[in-house]
């Protein structure tokens, strides 16, 4: 069957509107942990908003998943969840204090909590399971397309433009709003609503989609925020090179996991999500741990590549899975609870792992053999579940 057959007209469209905002959102997240860090915010500071940003978008993607499912809708809240957004990254580079960069940061994730589940539902209702792999990976691919494009772009901003880091996140917000405009061609099946209250559809969820999640959560205990891997790359350079390599790198990541996300997405289509899943942690701790011994661009450039593969691996089969494992008319609720639980999941580890970077030199080292123990255990759990359910 050929690529252009399965993927669906629907997801092709949301996939345009996730590339331009991811272009748009990249372009700030690049130059975010050095952001902050010239607004008086230090490692534990960057380590809790990047944890805020997370767990606030996933409690926010149950209960907005689960209203998908009662509405019989996901397309209103899918807009609404990319227009809420806009308005507080415009708002963002005038901040003048890490305090309120916080809650521009969080309100921001509101509207990222709107949109998450009910999309990912959307784009499970217009595949078949046996093209879902390839139609999450092609919309991740076109995701961090954007957050390729926009973490490249920051780069050309800063780096040969000069372009302060205020504007180049001001110019992120307003590239935000033109995301919106694909995504008025969208169609939807619209479903009858349903009289439940919030908590009733997880009882109908199944007993291995909850042994699965527990070993996806772990995994999100490991899955600290990404700018401690760019914040080892600022520690390790001064002047200039401070913020541009860390950029530099950050392109050099979104690259390897824009290319690597549809492929990947098609293998697990034929090998499965687990087995898939399963190869991602791996590639996760062992780049964690080689980022631990890393001080030199020698270093970092296969490191940000691998990160990026590990991630091709990971994020959009984890999506796919867990749409295989809920009933159609759960999907909304499933991916809801699964996006909060790996929220809880990353804001906790982003607290330790911030934690656990204080103090200079060496003692980053602790923050990354954290990632690589956590890894191997939800490795272990995955392996541990496989094996019960044989």
């Amino acid at each position: 069957m050929k690529l252009t057959a399965q993927i669906s007209r629907t997801v092709f469209l949301l996939g345009i509107v996730s590339l331009l905002n991811d272009l748009a959102a990249e372009l700030i997240m690049a130059v975010l942990p050095v952001f902050l860090v010239g607004l008086g915010g230090a490692g534990w500071v960057v380590g809790l908003i990047g944890g805020l940003e997370d767990a606030t978008k996933s409690l926010l993607s149950f209960v907005f998943g689960n209203l998908a499912d009662r509405l019989g809708r996901k397309k209103p809240l899918v807009f609404v969840g990319y227009f809420i957004p806009s308005v507080f990254r415009i708002a963002l580079p005038f901040s003048t204090h890490w305090a309120m960069a916080l809650v521009f940061r969080v309100l921001d994730r509101v509207g990222k909590g709107m949109r998450t589940a009910p999309r990912d539902a959307l784009i499970a209702d217009a595949v078949t399971e046996t093209t879902r792999g390839a139609n999450f990976g092609f919309h991740r691919a076109m995701d961090t397309a954007g957050a390729l494009l926009g973490s490249a772009l920051a780069f050309v901003l800063f780096w040969w433009l000069g372009l302060p880091v205020p504007g180049i996140i001001l110019v992120g917000g307003l590239i935000s709003l033109v995301s919106l405009i694909p995504l008025g061609f969208v169609t939807e099946a619209i479903s009858a609503p349903q009289r439940r209250k919030l908590f009733d559809g997880l009882r109908q969820l199944p007993k291995k989609f909850y042994l699965n999640l527990a070993g996806m959560a772990v995994f999100a205990l490991a899955n600290f925020s990404y700018m401690f891997f760019l914040l080892k790359v600022n520690a390790a350079y001064t002047d200039k090179l401070a913020v541009g390599l860390p950029i530099a790198m950050y392109v050099l990541y979104n690259f390897t996991y824009t290319f690597c996300a549809l492929p990947v997405g098609m293998l697990s289509d034929k090998i499965g999500r687990r087995a898939v899943l399963l190869m991602g942690y791996l590639l996760f701790g062992v780049t964690s741990l080689g980022f631990a011994f890393a001080g030199s661009i020698e270093f970092f450039i296969p490191l940000f590549a691998l990160y990026g593969i590990a991630y091709a691996f990971i994020e959009s089969n984890q999506r796919a899975f867990v749409a295989d494992l809920a009933p159609p008319e759960r999907r909304g609720t499933a991916l809801g609870l699964f996006h909060m639980c790996v929220g809880f999941g990353s804001l906790l580890g982003s607290f330790v792992a911030g934690v656990l970077w204080g103090g200079p030199g060496s003692a980053h080292m602790l923050t990354f053999f954290y990632g690589a123990a956590l890894s191997g255990v939800s490795v272990a759990l995955l392996v541990m579940i496989t094996a019960q359910r044989k």
